[in-house]
């Protein structure tokens, strides 16, 4: 309701959702990240992990609490397993032709779970009563090609950072 028309965010969102959307991982502990609970977001807490995501805004207007945190020093040692898909739920497949940081990673895979919340309709609800479980998966080539051409949602990537423009970084869909 906050990024709804009438909402608080509306206005916000809406102008970053009508460009080319920028998306900023970023790492911070302690009084740093306590710092960025005043700002507008969504903060979430997941099986140890407190994630906040901010309401977009400028690029060259970031709030100091934001600026002042970590871009870099996002690598994870070991990504582990995936979780099992849920049904209902949301998978992510990243692209195993382009490596990817861990933070650009994260980008990608969040850009693909907002475009499934805008366009995905018809399956809103049945993925809202999953809690919006999520799974995130790696794959070889030939499986890349298998599951693009059957997702419905593909992250081109606008090529500000990492990645050439234009790359598929990310597809999802929901599991039937």
């Amino acid at each position: 309701p906050r990024s709804a028309p009438g909402g608080p965010w509306h206005e916000r969102v809406a102008r970053w959702e009508g460009g080319p959307i920028r998306k900023v991982v970023r790492r911070a502990r302690g009084a740093r990240f306590e710092a960025t609970a005043a700002l507008d977001g969504v903060d979430v807490r997941h099986r140890g992990a407190h994630v906040r995501a901010f309401v977009p805004g400028p690029i060259d207007r970031v709030p100091p609490e934001l600026a002042r945190l970590q871009v870099g020093g996002t690598e994870l040692p070991d990504v582990g397993e995936p979780a099992p898909p849920v049904p209902g739920g949301l998978v992510v497949v990243l692209t195993p032709l382009a490596e990817l940081t861990t933070g650009k990673a994260a980008a990608q895979c969040g850009h693909a779970a907002h475009l499934a919340w805008r366009t995905l309709v018809d399956e809103l609800d049945r993925w809202r009563g999953t809690g919006f479980a999520t799974c995130v998966t790696l794959t070889d080539a030939d499986g890349w090609r298998a599951v693009g051409r059957r997702a419905r949602i593909r992250v081109a990537d606008g090529g500000f950072t990492e990645v050439a423009p234009g790359t598929v970084t990310a597809v999802a869909d929901v599991v039937r």
